[in-house]
């Protein structure tokens, strides 16, 4: 053996050895993978692949993992547990054990689902092939650039003098197999057409990845460019969506549900964008697409709350309404209807409409616009023209207001329907001397009598109703997070949100807790929301959701 090729040899058990084992927390300082969990967008799904139990499906997010046996989706493949976002060349289901192997230019990965085991491989070149010993099923063949190589189940590679004979091999199942299998399927309109909505675009998803259960001739997976994965019985011409993960990787907003959260995006998505639903155990998906009328695609949501089965969203085109009910209706508000400005920071509902908060003013829309007067759509009050409006927070019939110019108050505003502010409201400012109060607000927050109001360089505390001086929290403290994007409070927690992470303070007075960016999260904190259990953060690269202790701190 040359010393060259035992130093490769060397090197390949070192990375194996570092690279083999389970991952456990994936280094983000969380213990089980449970506790932590990232999922992006796999409505994209490039690639199919099937082992005796599994269907991996490879996109740009990561690789997820459907368990065949239980009809659930595992922990996906991420960023966060050593996926790259190195582009997957090749992909293949072991027909042994319970993986998939995929490469990736100079090299081929080996996952194992039930162990988290990771395991990567040194290979010279592009891998454009995987393939396994018909013999043996011991060993996987690659082939990159034209050259062989055997790779081992514990991740040693040897080069292959010549080509292994086409019937030595089991290869794996592609597209192509698919379609000289059931013809029919090159032709899947039949197959998608049961969910189209007259009111929505027609269905332009194509079919660019597929793979058969190795077992059950019967049973294809299919994988589309923007509707996910479909489990599909050819031979009665029946698909079944099994969609995973937000419409698109970026979050904008989120809001609570009763047994899970809402999601909207931040419109980076050429493909498709919307609303999309997700239950705490991450196995129910919904999403909701734009209409014809009202496209969602490469609109930006800023805010968003949810009342009596409405979704509210501050976009920077003007004000969303989505109907969370079976006929999934969108609506929307621009400048053309009478907002002050289309770009929408902050929302709040009360009563049967919402208080949006614009670039350039506040202004009451009425959620029973689409029975009353047309004209006007619902526009009610207008207040505080020309001023920039970051935060809304309803605490009663008061509503306070985080402004370009310092927090105020409306007194009224969750008067009864038929809202006119300008008449019964009244807009004042809270007690206290602190210069902050006349800065920008860029969040607030509300729980147990208190009010918290973040601005660019502190947090401020205030108890409305007992009326006394604002006090610094010295706790939160906005030089770790960056800048400000959230706030948001329980009777257990506080969280302060920002570009550079996520500031976490008991308030029982335990040590206060950051989770940063890149370490801890994927990006910046685009919005945070928290149930009695859960914890889910937004970033520009999917949703975080963190398990909540007893405390209401995290593991």
């Amino acid at each position: 053996m040359s010393w060259c090729t035992s130093w490769r040899v060397l090197l390949l058990v070192f990375l194996t050895a570092c690279a083999t084992g389970g991952m456990g927390g994936s280094g983000t300082g969380f213990g089980r993978r449970d506790d932590r969990q990232f999922v992006g967008s796999f409505a994209d799904v490039r690639a199919v692949a099937v082992s005796r139990r599994y269907v991996f499906t490879a996109t740009h997010s990561g690789i997820g993992v459907y368990d065949r046996l239980f009809n659930a989706w595992q922990p996906p493949l991420t960023r966060d547990n050593g996926f790259t976002d190195i582009q997957i060349t090749a992909i293949a289901g072991d027909p042994v054990e319970d993986a998939v192997w995929y490469g990736v230019p100079g090299g081929l990965v080996a996952y194992r689902p039930q162990t988290e085991q990771l395991q990567r491989t040194i290979i010279a070149g592009v891998p454009d092939f995987i393939a396994f010993d018909q013999a043996t099923l011991g060993a996987v063949l690659v082939r990159a650039g034209g050259e062989w190589t055997r790779v081992s189940r514990t991740g040693l590679a040897t080069p292959v003098a010549r080509p292994p004979a086409p019937g030595s091999l089991v290869l794996p199942k592609s597209l192509n197999d698919v379609y000289a299998q059931f013809p029919a399927l090159r032709s899947p309109q039949s197959l998608f057409a049961r969910d189209q909505r007259a009111d929505r675009a027609l269905r332009s998803y194509s079919i660019i990845s597929g793979s058969i259960s190795p077992e059950r001739t019967s049973e294809v997976w299919l994988g589309t460019n923007g509707d996910g994965l479909y489990k599909v019985d050819p031979t009665f011409q029946q698909a079944t969506p099994l969609r995973f993960g937000p419409l698109e990787s970026g979050i904008g907003a989120l809001a609570l549900a009763a047994d899970g959260v809402w999601a909207a995006g931040l419109g980076t998505s050429p493909v498709r964008a919307g609303l999309s639903f997700a239950s705490n155990n991450l196995q129910q998906w919904r999403w909701i697409d734009g209409t014809i009328a009202v496209p969602l695609l490469g609109v930006r949501a800023q805010a968003m709350t949810v009342r009596a089965q409405r979704a509210w969203i501050g976009t920077d085109r003007g004000l969303v309404r989505v109907t969370l009910d079976a006929s999934e209706a969108v609506a929307a508000w621009t400048t053309l209807d009478g907002l002050p400005d289309e770009r929408v920071y902050a929302v709040a509902a009360i009563g049967d409409g919402v208080w949006a908060g614009t670039a350039r003013g506040l202004v009451w829309v009425s959620d029973s616009s689409d029975t009353r007067d047309r004209r006007t759509r619902g526009i009610g009050a207008r207040l505080l023209d020309n001023t920039s409006i970051y935060a809304l927070q309803a605490v009663g019939d008061t509503l306070w207001i985080g402004t370009s110019g310092g927090l105020v108050a409306l007194q009224g505003a969750g008067a009864p329907a038929g809202i006119s502010a300008l008449s019964t409201g009244t807009i004042s400012r809270p007690l206290g001397t602190d210069p902050a109060l006349r800065r920008a607000i860029r969040a607030l927050a509300w729980s147990d009598s208190v009010l918290l109001a973040a601005t660019d360089d502190g947090v401020l505390r205030l108890t409305p109703r007992t009326p006394s001086e604002p006090m610094r929290v010295p706790e939160l403290d906005v030089r770790l997070v960056g800048q400000v994007s959230r706030l948001a409070m329980d009777d257990r927690t506080i969280w302060l949100a920002g570009t550079d992470g996520l500031l976490v303070v008991p308030r029982n007075g335990g040590a206060p807790r950051v989770l940063r960016v890149p370490a801890d999260l994927p990006g910046p904190v685009t919005d945070v929301v928290a149930s009695r259990d859960w914890l889910w953060v937004g970033t520009p690269m999917g949703i975080v959701r963190l398990r909540r202790m007893a405390d209401g701190g995290l593991p």
